[in-house]
C-alpha cells in the first residue's frame, strides 16, 4: 500500500481536553480561539490528509507532505490519534499541546507528547501553524534528524533431536548471486558455477530473465554455508559481476538430512508474507516448509522494534521507545539421530522415488526420509496401495478364524474371484502348502482362497485394529491408512492382498510393523509436546495374534521373499510387498518392504520399484544392520 493510501486509511481522533478548557476561559472575549484551527490540523494528521494539514501552516515547506508520508512508511504506522491537551497564547503567538497514539504493526502503541507553534496570520485575527519539524516529534528539533524504526529479531531456536540435541540449528552462510550489469562473460560465470558449485547454466538464465529482474539488481542464486563458500571463494569470487551476501542457513549435518522433516529455510516469499501477517517483512528470513514452516512462530518468537532518531548519516542519535520482542522456543521431535543416520546412508544413493520410516512401539517416529529432496514428503504424505505388506493384517483376520501356521492353503497360480482372475508375482505357484509358507513366499491366491469365507466386516475390524481408518497427525501433512469395507467378491479378494481401494503411508505402515512386535497399535507422534486429548486411542492386534505374526515373518527373511533383508546375527523379521498401481499388462508395481527388528519397524517403498523382495527388502535390510537389537 502507498504511504499516501495508508495514510487516508488511518483513523485519527481529536479530543479536547480540559486544559484547553481552562485557558480559553482565561482569555479576553475578543481573543480569536485557535481551538478549531489545531483541532483541524490535528484531525487532518491522523487521517493523512496532508493538503488539508498544509493549508493550516503559515509557511509550509515544499516537502511537508513527503515528511509526513515518510514517518508513516518508515514507522509502519497503521493507526493514528491525536488528543488535544492544552492551547495557551500571548499576543500573536502561541503553543498547541498534544499527545499522540500511533499504532505501529507488529509492534504495539507509541504514545508521546508534541507540540505545535501557533502564530496569526499576517497579525489578523486567523491562527495558523509556525510548523518546524520539530511539530512531528520534539525530538526532531535538528536539521536533517529523523525518525527510524528498527527491527531485531532474537536468534531463532532450534529443532532438537529426542536426546536433546539439535536436529536443526543456524549456521552461518553466504548468499552467493549475480549483478547483471557487472557480468562481463557469463558463459564463463555460468560453467564456474556448474563446475564449483554443480548449478544448471539454465537456472542461472532463468533468474537472470525473471519478471522484474533489472540490471542493477543483486540476483541470489545460492546460498551455501560457510566452509563450502571457503573452498570455492577462490573461483567465484574474482568473477566479475558476482556479489555476496551474509546470511543464515538452518538443518541437520546435511542439506539432505531428514530434510522433508526439518523443512526448509529463506527469505520470505510473497506468498509465505501474505500467510505470516505481522511482524514480518520483505527480506526477513522464515520457515518455508517443514517443521521450520509449521512451529514458525514458536521457532522464531517475535522481534524487538526500537524507535530511534537518526541523522543524516543514519546514525542513532537517541532511542525513544522500545518493544521487546518474545524469546522463541525449542521445537522438540521423536527423531532420533543415530536411526535418521541409518536412514539416510541407505537411501543415500537412491535414483528411484522412495520413503523409509522408522517408528518404535510406543509410535514415535525415529527417523524418516523421502527422495527426492525437492518433491513432497513420501514418507507422512505418500498414499500407496500397500501390496502383500497387508498381509499382515489379512493374516491376523485369518488367525482370528481359526487359521494356523501349519493349516494347508492352495497356492495356485491364479484363482477365479467374482469373476477376476488373480495371480501371483511372476505368475508362480507352490501347490498346496502351510500357511506359514505361503506368508514366507508371499502367496497372492493362497490369501485369497483363505480368505474367501471371512466377512468384510470382519476383515475391517481386523484392519482397524492397526489403524486403519484412523485419522491422526503428526503435525504436517499425514496420511495414514485406508481400508474401505469391500464391495463383492472381487473387491474383497483384491483388498486382502493390499491392491483395490486399499491405501497405506509408509508411516502408517510402519506402524503396522510396530503393532506386531508390541501387539498394541499406537497413533505414530513426531512432537511430543503437541500430543492432543483427542488423539486415537491404541488398540489391541489381538491376544496371542503378535507372537503367531512374529513367527511369520521371521521366516519371510529367513526363507521366503524377504532374505534380503536379513542381518547376520540378529533377529530380524518382515513382510515384502509388491503393490501394482496404474494401468497395463501387466501394470506397474512399487516394492514394499516392512521389517522389525528390537522396538523398532521400518517400512521402506521405492515407487516403480518392481518387486518388494529384490528392490525394498535390500535397502531395508541396510538400515536394519545399522539399527540396535
Amino acid at each position: 500500500m502507498s504511504s499516501r493510501n495508508r495514510l487516508v486509511a488511518l483513523v485519527g481522533i481529536v479530543l479536547l481536553g480540559a486544559g484547553v478548557y481552562g485557558t480559553f476561559v482565561l482569555m479576553r472575549d475578543d481573543t480569536p480561539a485557535p481551538t478549531a484551527a489545531v483541532e483541524a490540523y490535528l484531525d487532518a494528521w491522523a487521517a493523512g490528509d496532508h493538503d488539508a494539514m498544509a493549508e493550516l501552516v503559515a509557511d509550509p515547506p515544499g516537502d511537508f507532505a513527503e515528511r509526513h508520508a515518510a514517518v508513516v512508511d518508515e514507522l509502519d504506522v497503521e493507526e493514528a490519534r491525536y488528543e488535544l491537551d492544552s492551547v495557551d497564547t500571548g499576543g500573536s503567538t502561541g503553543v498547541a499541546r498534544y499527545t499522540a497514539r500511533l499504532e505501529l504493526a507488529g509492534a504495539g502503541t507509541w504514545t508521546y507528547r508534541g507540540s505545535l507553534a501557533l502564530t496569526r496570520a499576517d497579525g489578523g485575527d486567523e491562527w495558523l501553524l509556525d510548523w518546524s519539524p520539530s511539530a512531528i516529534h520534539p525530538a526532531l528539533a535538528e536539521d536533517g534528524h529523523r525518525l527510524a524504526r528498527t527491527t531485531e529479531w532474537p536468534e531463532r531456536a532450534p529443532i532438537l533431536a529426542a536426546d536433546g540435541r539439535p536436529l536443526s540449528e543456524g549456521r552461518p552462510a553466504r548468499v552467493i548471486g549475480i549483478e547483471p550489469r557487472a557480468v562481463t562473460d557469463l558463459d564463463a560465470l555460468k560453467a564456474a558455477f556448474q563446475a564449483e558449485l554443480g548449478i544448471d547454466p539454465a537456472e542461472i538464465d532463468a533468474e537472470l530473465g525473471a519478471p522484474g529482474v533489472e540490471p542493477h539488481h543483486f540476483v541470489p542464486i545460492t546460498t551455501v554455508d560457510v566452509p563450502t563458500y571457503n573452498a570455492v571463494e577462490d573461483v567465484i569470487y574474482p568473477l566479475p559481476g558476482t556479489r555476496f551476501r551474509d546470511t543464515t542457513l538452518r538443518g541437520g549435518p546435511t542439506p539432505e538430512f531428514a530434510a522433508h522433516v526439518i523443512g526448509t529455510f529463506g527469505e520470505v516469499t510473497a506468498e509465505r508474507l501474505d500467510e505470516l501477517g505481522e511482524p514480518y517483512r520483505p527480506g526477513d528470513l522464515v520457515g518455508l516448509s517443514g517443521l521450520e514452516a509449521a512451529y514458525e512462530r514458536q521457532l522464531a518468537g517475535t522481534p524487538t522494534v526500537t524507535v530511534q532518531v537518526v541523522d543524516a548519516d543514519g546514525q542513532v542519535v537517541e532511542e525513544l521507545e522500545r518493544f521487546e520482542g518474545e524469546e522463541p522456543r525449542p521445537l522438540q521431535t521423536t527423531i532420533d539421530l543415530d536411526v535418521q543416520a541409518a536412514v539416510e546412508s541407505a537411501i543415500a544413493d537412491t535414483t528411484a522415488p522412495t520413503a523409509i520410516v522408522v517408528v518404535d512401539t510406543e509410535g514415535n517416529v525415529r527417523a524418516a526420509a523421502s527422495r527426492p529432496i525437492g518433491e513432497f514428503n513420501r514418507a507422512f504424505g505418500g498414499e500407496y496401495p500397500p501390496g502383500s505388506t497387508f498381509k499382515i493384517v489379512s493374516a491376523t483376520a485369518l488367525l482370528d478364524h481359526g487359521v494356523t501356521p501349519d493349516t494347508p492353503v492352495e497356492c495356485t497360480e491364479t484363482v477365479n474371484a467374482g469373476g477376476r482372475n488373480f495371480r501371483n508375482f511372476e505368475r508362480s505357484s507352490l501347490g498346496t502348502v502351510p500357511f506359514g509358507l505361503a506368508f514366507a513366499q508371499s502367496c497372492n491366491t493362497a490369501f485369497i482362497s483363505a480368505a474367501a469365507d471371512l466377512s468384510p466386516d470382519d476383515l475391517v475390524a481386523a484392519a482397524e485394529r492397526f489403524g486403519f481408518n484412523t485419522e491422526y497427525s503428526l503435525g504436517l501433512g499425514t496420511v495414514g491408512g485406508s481400508y474401505p469395507r469391500p464391495e463383492g467378491v472381487t473387491e474383497q479378494a483384491a483388498s486382502v492382498i493390499g491392491q483395490g481401494r486399499v491405501t497405506a503411508s509408509p508411516l502408517h505402515m510402519a506402524t503396522v510393523g510396530a503393532a506386531v512386535i508390541d501387539g498394541t497399535w499406537e497413533p505414530p507422534v513426531l512432537l511430543p509436546e503437541r500430543e492432543a486429548e483427542d488423539a486415537p486411542e491404541p488398540t489391541s492386534i489381538g491376544e496371542g495374534v503378535p507372537e503367531v505374526l512374529r513367527s511369520l515373518m521371521r521366516r519371510v527373511v529367513t526363507e521366503g521373499s524377504g532374505r534380503a533383508a536379513a542381518v547376520p546375527g540378529a533377529d530380524v523379521a518382515g513382510k515384502t510387498g509388491t503393490a501394482e498401481w496404474g494401468s497395463g499388462d501387466p501394470p506397474p508395481t512399487h516394492a514394499w518392504f516392512v521389517g522389525l527388528r528390537g522396538d523398532l519397524s521400518v517400512a521402506v517403498i521405492v515407487e516403480g520399484g518392481v518387486a518388494g523382495g529384490e528392490v525394498a527388502a535390500p535397502v531395508a535390510g541396510r538400515v536394519l544392520a545399522a539399527l540396535p537389537d
